[in-house]
């Protein structure tokens, strides 16, 4: 892109040739903040509110009168933005006579040489017909004279052709766009929600293409749609706090998850009420499949974000861009961890106060539930469990789970001990403060007192039972010996059951799991944030 200054209100200049991405919800002013932006004569503008119905003919006039319309409805976006631009017929036979010209004028430059005619291969047309193939390959766009058509390239027979009024949306959009982009003279191309109308790929694969067709122009880009946003590589970002104030937006503190999950959908931050993060792999997993039943309202959106530092990232990196007005928050599970050290989490962060979320079904409410549900003795049932629970961690496992707390806590301690004042220029100075601050951990003595102390947390856990021993114990395996205890195939069975319980969209009121889904909904609340906002 050319190297051009744009003065942004409320910001100032912005020098450079990169994209500008200006982003907002809706209602914040973007529009008049462009509207701004345009009153220095240098941008030429694409609203938002844009008709592309194409008529069956296209205008026979004069190109200065061509033009002369296409002004008319740029000043008039300037005044009234609310009020549909309708210029793309006048831009098409703008591009038709413009591509009628040169070829004439080649052809008579030929004659009076008296040799061959070489092709034409840069006409703006053509430019746009080369851009239409790429997105629509099995499309073929002619509109080399005043009755423009379009002819399907994926039929077997010879199908007919069809008019423009009778195109999609989105090939209807992507003919006007690539058109204004094309006959734009001014050097800014400032556009009112590029994706509109368009699939996300789409507008992605679009945008690329028209910004390599104008390298001369620098474009500017209002959008409240952050995934599109964030597909213009290098931009400058800014975000519309008003109709005369724009605020820089250091994309750099959005974690890979957020950009890759998160903002995945369409405008989803500014129309959210809640946007909840949680440990797990998209479409994998227990996690998954539980809080998208968990969550049925439409303004809460449950994104797993891998990790437990992936979740805590992914938190305070969408509060410190400060553009989400949704509450933000995490759910990280306890694991392994001690209680000092999940006490530190940043601010918005959750910690499940069971092991993990697995462990949530085998609490005592929810496993007496299943349990009266399946026809068998719920008190009976809870006490079989603690009773098959403590004989499965009476050895090995038992001891498992207290040298994987003991290593999570030793971690902790080499995570503090290790800091960047450490590290010099001078390997060997450098070399010297880690032994020293290992020397000082002094690990071997400290690991006996932590196994020590972990053994009695582990044993006390056991004698307790209930949430005590749900929080020490990995939740997989138990919840594997309850559904033993249930006489189920196995924990998915157990899973299943619950998630079907708790899906109110799809389960009929007279149906045995509903009542089954308010208990264990009602245990839950205990660990979870509620169902709606």
């Amino acid at each position: 892109m050319a190297c051009i200054k744009v003065n942004i209100p409320g910001y100032g200049d912005c020098d450079g040739e990169a994209a500008i991405v200006i982003l907002g919800p809706n209602g914040v002013g973007k529009t008049k903040l462009a509207q701004r932006m345009a009153q220095s004569g240098q941008v030429s503008a694409i609203s938002a509110q844009r008709r592309t119905w194409v008529n069956v003919s296209l205008p026979v006039e004069e190109e200065r009168q061509l033009k002369s319309f296409v002004q008319q409805q740029q000043n008039q976006w300037r005044q009234n933005s609310w009020q549909p631009t309708e210029e793309i017929n006048h831009i098409l036979s703008e591009l038709i006579q413009d591509h009628s010209n040169i070829l004439t004028k080649n052809n008579e430059q030929a004659i009076e040489a008296n040799t061959s005619c070489e092709p034409v291969r840069d006409t703006k047309l053509i430019l746009l017909q080369v851009l239409w193939s790429k997105l629509f390959p099995k499309r073929k766009l002619e509109i080399g004279g005043f009755f423009p058509k379009v002819t399907r390239l994926d039929t077997v027979s010879a199908a007919p052709a069809y008019q423009l009024r009778e195109m999609s949306d989105g090939e209807r959009t992507v003919l006007y766009m690539a058109a204004r982009v094309l006959t734009a003279e001014l050097p800014l191309i400032l556009v009112d929600e590029p994706e509109l109308h368009m699939h996300c790929r789409l507008a992605v694969q679009f945008w690329d293409e028209a910004e390599k067709l104008r390298p001369d122009c620098r474009f500017v880009y209002i959008t409240h749609d952050l995934n599109f946003a964030l597909s213009r590589r290098g931009a400058t970002y800014l975000v519309a706090r008003s109709s005369d104030r724009a605020e820089p937006l250091v994309v750099d503190n959005l974690p890979l998850s957020i950009a890759g999950e998160v903002l995945g959908a369409a405008t989803l931050p500014f129309y959210a009420k809640r946007i909840f993060f949680f440990e797990g792999e998209p479409g994998n997993g227990f996690a998954n499949e539980f809080f998208s039943v968990w969550f049925d309202d439409h303004e809460t959106f449950p994104i797993p974000s891998g990790s437990r530092d992936a979740v805590c990232e992914a938190v305070s990196g969408l509060k410190k861009v400060g553009i989400v007005a949704a509450d933000v928050m995490g759910l990280i599970d306890r694991d392994f961890y001690s209680d000092e050290y999940l006490s530190k989490v940043s601010d918005g962060i959750i910690v499940l106060e069971l092991h993990e979320i697995e462990s949530i079904l085998c609490d005592p409410e929810v496993a007496k539930s299943l349990a009266a549900h399946l026809g068998m003795n719920p008190d009976e049932t809870w006490d079989a469990f603690v009773k098959r629970v403590r004989e499965e961690y009476d050895g090995q496992k038992k001891s498992a789970v207290v040298a994987s707390r003991v290593r999570a806590r030793v971690g902790n301690l080499l995570e503090g001990a290790f800091c960047r004042a450490q590290i010099d220029a001078d390997l060997a100075q450098t070399a010297n403060r880690h032994v020293n601050a290992l020397s000082q951990l002094d690990i071997p003595t400290r690991a006996a007192a932590l196994f020590a102390e972990e053994s009695g947390r582990v044993s006390k856990a056991l004698a307790e039972g209930g949430t005590a021993m749900l929080a020490i114990l990995p939740g997989k395996q138990l919840l594997s010996i309850l559904a033993q205890v249930l006489k189920l195939n196995n924990a998915s069975a157990l899973t299943s059951m619950v998630v079907k319980s708790l899906d109110r969209k799809h389960l009929r009121k007279d149906d045995t799991l509903s009542a089954l889904g308010l208990k264990i909904e009602a245990a839950l609340l205990e660990y979870l944030p509620a169902r709606h906002t």
